[in-house]
């Protein structure tokens, strides 16, 4: 059975420059199933530096309206002036996070993010769930993503769910 190329997964531009195994000269043809997982754990790796890089402080003048989609606002905003204190400052930080999932993470058909509460009352992370469905082909690829912010560190982690 010949392959279409234009249907045949490949993996991002970064990811074919990166080469974890340089002593392999050769690649080795991969199957749908392995080129699958290459791609959930590229947008892992990347989920993870969208959420742990801060954006500039300073907002830009306002007729320069191209700068709003621009790498000046990649990535979250200092997380020591976010509150999240309550629900509804944890449910408006996570629509904050789909918008900047949406904006920045293109390989993402849709992408929803969902607050998940701390089994332990005295745990002050934040937990969210993000349910995306990936493009590719031929068929989209849904993918969960159970993350943790620690208001401590301010780092984000991102573990793809073992519970789907």
């Amino acid at each position: 059975m010949r392959v279409d190329k234009k249907k045949e997964l490949r993996p991002s531009i970064l990811d074919r420059l990166l080469d974890d195994e340089p002593h392999i000269q050769v690649e080795a043809d991969k199957n749908r199933h392995q080129h699958l997982r290459e791609l959930r754990n590229s947008v892992k790796r990347d989920l993870e530096n969208l959420l742990n890089t801060r954006y500039r402080m300073v907002e830009p003048p306002e007729e320069f309206t191209q700068l709003e989609l621009s790498l000046l606002n990649y990535g979250l905003p200092d997380l020591a002036t976010v509150n999240i204190a309550d629900t509804e400052k944890k449910r408006n930080f996570t629509r904050h996070l789909e918008k900047i999932l949406r904006d920045y993470e293109p390989r993402f058909k849709t992408v929803k993010v969902n607050h998940v509460d701390n089994k332990d009352n005295t745990d002050r992370t934040l937990r969210f769930r993000i349910d995306a469905t990936l493009y590719a082909d031929p068929a989209p690829e849904i993918v969960i993503f159970d993350s943790v912010l620690d208001p401590v560190s301010r780092t984000v982690n991102v573990e793809e769910s073992k519970h789907g």
